[in-house]
């Protein structure tokens, strides 16, 4: 391969790492406590960013990725999880959300090509949608590797920034005016 092309093709990787990570720390960054009396409003404000198809694709990969039927968490479909991940895509770089837009058209059309499967990654059942999964985060491809980091950083970043998470991981909320209490400063 030549080394130009190589080069560039590390640099896109690259790139798409770090807009994922950089997407997740802005939206943390973004995030305000909830005065004690405030709910999580239940219905999901319209997505800005993602089409519906690529809002289901990423509703179906977060569901399978985060343990939300374990030990009373919430689905990922029953937060605004999906709406917090559009928020953090409307604030990337246009290359970025263009990439994920690919990402996520091959995920969801990859099963023929690297499962064997003639199905759609939302169609297949859950067991083979995890078994599916695997195959993205055990593959030797790098770019394979990357993507399925980069879906599972957003899933994450969507999933355990909603209130309704905390609970079941023993987490009280932000610090600063929120379940934990308000600061406190020590006298010289």
């Amino acid at each position: 391969m030549d080394r130009g092309v190589t080069s560039m093709l590390l640099t896109r990787r690259a790139l798409l790492g770090r807009a994922a990570l950089a997407a997740g720390w802005l939206t943390l960054s973004r995030l305000r406590p909830l005065p004690a009396h405030a709910t999580v409003p239940e219905a999901t404000p319209a997505l800005t960013t993602l089409s519906a198809t690529e809002a289901a694709t990423m509703t179906a990969i977060a569901e399978r990725m985060v343990c939300g039927e374990a030990s009373g968490m919430p689905r990922f479909g029953e937060t605004p999880a999906l709406a917090t991940i559009d928020r953090a895509l409307s604030q990337v770089d246009t290359e970025v959300r263009r990439q994920l837009r690919w990402l996520l058209w091959g995920f969801e059309w990859g099963p023929p090509v690297f499962a064997l499967r003639l199905t759609t990654f939302t169609r297949m059942s859950p067991e083979a949608q995890d078994e599916y999964l695997q195959g993205w985060a055990t593959s030797r491809s790098q770019l394979r590797l990357l993507g399925f980091r980069a879906l599972k950083n957003l899933s994450m970043l969507g999933y355990y920034a909603q209130p309704s998470t905390w609970p079941a991981i023993h987490y009280d909320g932000p610090w600063l005016g929120g379940a934990a209490g308000p600061v406190r400063t020590s006298s010289p």
